[in-house]
């Protein structure tokens, strides 16, 4: 009985809408009455509610998302469609990412119909470069007498470093049937797939492997992974063997996690013995650098032991480790030969600019007075530390590009960016993006920034942050610092005692003002905050909290982060080590700070283990100055408490 009378007030429902759509077609609908019914159209598609989706859609066709919905048609009638409405549909929308979606849809149904002349005709007229759609136009050769030109093409399809889709399938089968792959081939993919860490495929290839010395050579790898201690004997490897420095590479490195001396001993005898790529010498470099390095308690013999990997100063991330090192143990001579001794393009960054100078002054504090006025002028966390030392004003540097209201007029009439618009009014930004993408070659770079100005207008904050940054336009600070929000995080942050541009920089660092950001660890919103600490802090300060849901709300989420930012304040004391625990947790600032703590402040932020943590302490200071300045107030970057915490002020 219950579903029973739920069928038939769905039917009424149905039939109330469409009744609703007859008198509402002879006036126009406007836009948000039509944001309204597509909404309704979408989820009619979902609900397999065939009838109404068809009514929702017909009263739709002038607004801006009707080809959506007329995609999702297409690809439910796919069966019933002609060949002339594919054609005519990709035609009409070609400059956007549901051409391609139409296209896949109608190869699919070309492929399980077995019409393969249809599918080679219609795959030359908009070809899909994917795997997947690339091995059915084989199948369709191979099935139309062009068996000869899809063995050609298999073999770059086989010989990679994955799995490919199961359209490849069929192809494969029949390229193996004619002998295929031959030993080389397959030893080619079996090292492939080792060096992309996919075991499985590289087993599975080496089954074909017929030549002795090739098997040989997989055999050892896999005697070195299961044992990567063997790799410490000499013996093991031959030069004679063109993938010594794979299993060289591999196993030193695997070594490395549980005996880092042994692994670097023998990483320091063989990577002049075996033929290593730059990337594989960069790579192990660098990840015996930071191993030593990074360590949680100072180890005085680690810029030793950097200076052995890294003689000639050929990788970069060392050579700051090595000043870093010297910097912990505030040996100032040393900093100055260490930055001396940089590249040139490394040195001349505002970073070591500024501990050079620093260090010039602790080292001959009544001889040298620091020289910070190549970089007080510019907008950073070292410009501004620079300017606080020196009582000199902040400097926004800002630039607001004139685009003329043509400009914008005309992207606007744009069916691409009409249908951006929508999509981000309904939240898809998803989609918006899909469309961005295409759109983007077309534009040129004033078209591109008058676009990030657009998008940022309608509240899509990370797409104008995202232009402005790819088109390096630095001092477009309007769309750079978003400020929608800041009356509620003011509100909320000085309710909590922590000030209105403290928290709004956390935000703009997390989440790039993203009000709907998901991070791939389940952290939401604009101060992403993971679920589980968003429900202690809610019941510890009494905010009404439902669930993880409520993250994408402004208020809930901006009452919970500024909460909780407030703790990290009242347990540290200090914005830099509360910014740390925000980004790392409180028990990693606690440790860091056991380990560093008496450090300068300037030295303990910058020597942080983690590279995002410094990166994000340093961006959240820098920003919180820069929306004081942007909101026309005078500002330091760090508090007078700070600032006598300095290196160059301590005594």
């Amino acid at each position: 009985m219950k579903s029973h009378t739920h069928f038939l007030s769905k039917a009424v429902f149905t039939f109330f809408i469409i009744i609703c759509f007859t008198h509402a077609s002879a006036a126009a609908l406007n836009i948000q009455q039509q944001r309204s019914l597509y909404l309704k159209a979408q989820q009619a598609f979902a609900d397999k509610n065939n009838q109404l989706a068809n009514q929702l859609t017909a009263e739709l066709t002038s607004y801006p998302l009707y080809p959506y919905l007329k995609l999702l048609q297409i690809q439910r009638d796919i069966n019933s469609t002609s060949q002339q409405q594919i054609h005519s549909f990709i035609k009409q929308h070609k400059n956007s990412p549901i051409a391609k979606k139409v296209q896949a849809s109608y190869l699919k149904k070309l492929a399980r119909n077995k019409q393969w002349h249809s599918l080679i005709a219609n795959y030359r007229r908009l070809p899909l470069t994917s795997s997947y759609y690339k091995c059915y136009l084989l199948q369709a050769q191979i099935n139309t007498g062009k068996g000869a030109a899809a063995l050609k093409a298999t073999a770059p399809l086989w010989n990679v470093g994955k799995s490919q889709p199961s359209t490849c399938d069929p192809v494969f089968s029949y390229w193996m049937k004619r002998k295929n792959p031959t030993s080389d081939l397959a030893y080619q993919r079996s090292w492939k797939a080792i060096n992309s860490k996919n075991y499985k495929i590289a087993k599975f290839s080496q089954k074909h492997v017929t030549k002795k010395h090739q098997i040989n050579s997989l055999n050892l790898f896999w005697k070195l992974q299961k044992n990567p201690s063997l790799v410490s004997k000499s013996n093991t490897l031959s030069t004679k063997n063109n993938h010594s420095a794979d299993m060289a590479a591999y196993a030193i490195r695997k070594l490395g996690a549980k005996q880092t001396d042994l692994a670097l001993k023998t990483w320091l005898r063989d990577r002049n013995r075996f033929n290593f790529s730059k990337e594989q010498r960069s790579y192990l470099n660098t990840y015996f650098g930071n191993k030593y390095a990074k360590a949680t308690f100072y180890n005085p013999a680690a810029l030793g032991i950097l200076q052995k990997i890294d003689p000639l100063y050929k990788h970069d991330e060392v050579s700051e480790w090595k000043t870093r090192l010297a910097l912990i143990a505030q040996n100032w001579p040393m900093v100055i030969k260490l930055i001396g001794d940089m590249p040139q393009q490394l040195s001349a960054k505002n970073r070591w600019v500024y501990w050079l100078e620093t260090a010039k002054q602790r080292a001959n504090p009544k001889k040298y007075k620091a020289n910070y006025n190549n970089i007080i002028n510019d907008r950073d966390f070292y410009s501004y530390i620079a300017a606080d030392i020196k009582g000199k004003p902040l400097r926004l540097n800002e630039t607001k590009t004139k685009i003329s209201a043509n400009t914008s007029k005309q992207l606007l009439k744009r069916p691409s960016v009409q249908r951006m618009s929508e999509l981000v009014k309904i939240g898809d930004t998803a989609k918006a993006y899909q469309e961005w993408r295409i759109l983007r070659d077309q534009l040129n770079e004033q078209q591109q920034l008058a676009m990030g100005y657009l998008t940022s207008k309608w509240g899509w904050y990370i797409q104008g942050i995202r232009i402005a940054a790819k088109l390096k336009s630095w001092n477009e600070l309007a769309i750079r610092f978003p400020r929608s929000q800041n009356k509620l995080f003011a509100e909320l942050g000085t309710a909590r005692g922590i000030g209105s541009t403290w928290p709004v920089a956390i935000a703009r660092q997390e989440s790039a003002y993203n009000q709907y950001a998901k991070s791939p660890a389940g952290a939401r919103g604009f101060m992403q905050l993971m679920p589980a600490t968003a429900k202690l802090t809610a019941k510890k300060h009494k905010i009404k909290y439902s669930g993880k849901s409520d993250l994408f709300d402004p208020r809930t989420n901006i009452s919970l982060g500024t909460a909780y930012l407030s703790e990290m304040m009242q347990r540290f004391n200090n914005k830099a080590h509360a910014s740390a625990a925000y980004n790392a947790g409180p028990h990693r600032a606690d440790r860091w700070l056991k380990s560093r703590g008496k450090l300068p402040l300037d030295i303990w932020i910058e020597t942080i283990p983690f590279d995002e943590t410094r990166k994000y302490v340093q961006n959240v200071l820098t920003y919180s100055a820069i929306y004081d300045l942007l909101a026309g107030r005078k500002t330091n970057m760090l508090s007078r408490a700070d600032r006598n915490k300095l290196t160059i002020n301590r005594s």
